[in-house]
């Protein structure tokens, strides 16, 4: 009885284990093709007055109205990325330029890379905490609150306000699986589940 039941037990954490993998599996490749096509803009404040926040909002406006041309036209994260990073020097002036207005010396650091963030709502699109690409502009000591958007597909609006636009869904959806981009776009119960795994998963790893 005892070896049947150790048995059993083997086969019980044979079971688990391939479970597991497999959730793993489908987590990690829907995370990354979900996260491979998304590039993000991060301004994190040097505090929480009300003046570092103010100054952080009148920042993301200027970055994003002076900036529109270079990436609205972008056709994939790729090119979005390519484009930051030519035009690092100008986003950086731009943001010491609004630092200087406000009679501030901060300092300004613009970073292009891959990044954390927590799960974000979209309007009808929501996106699993991950590693994304974005650009990150630190201001000060960059302890205060942050705010972020999506540079692409183009979810960034001049007024900060977050939208899904038609042409914007588009091109995620082109960038994605069918299961993919429903597992961000849908509400219903059994996508719903199959986002907390993915995001469960990417948080563990």
């Amino acid at each position: 009885m005892q070896y049947i039941n150790k048995h059993r037990l083997l086969a019980l954490f044979l079971v688990l284990t391939l479970l597991f993998t497999a959730f793993l599996s489908y987590a990690q490749k829907i995370g990354n093709d979900i996260s491979n096509s998304v590039m993000r803009l991060h301004i994190i404040a040097n505090s929480n007055t009300e003046t570092d926040q103010s100054m952080k909002l009148r920042i993301r406006n200027r970055v994003l109205s002076e900036t529109q041309n270079i990436f609205t036209n972008a056709q994939s994260t790729e090119e979005t990325i390519s484009q930051a990073r030519k035009n690092i020097s100008l986003i950086r002036k731009i943001a010491e330029d609004e630092v200087e207005r406000m009679g501030f010396d901060y300092k300004v650091k613009v970073t292009i890379g891959r990044f954390p963030f927590p799960t974000k709502n979209y309007g009808n699109l929501t996106l699993p905490a991950g590693k994304y690409n974005a650009v990150r502009i630190e201001l000060g000591e960059a302890q205060g609150k942050n705010w972020w958007c999506v540079l692409y597909p183009p979810l960034c609006f001049t007024d900060g306000v977050l939208s899904a636009s038609s042409d914007a869904m588009t091109k995620l959806e082109n960038s994605l699986s069918e299961d993919e981009f429903s597992l961000i776009s849908q509400k219903t119960t059994p996508v719903k589940v199959r986002f907390k795994i993915v995001e469960v998963f990417q948080n563990l790893f």
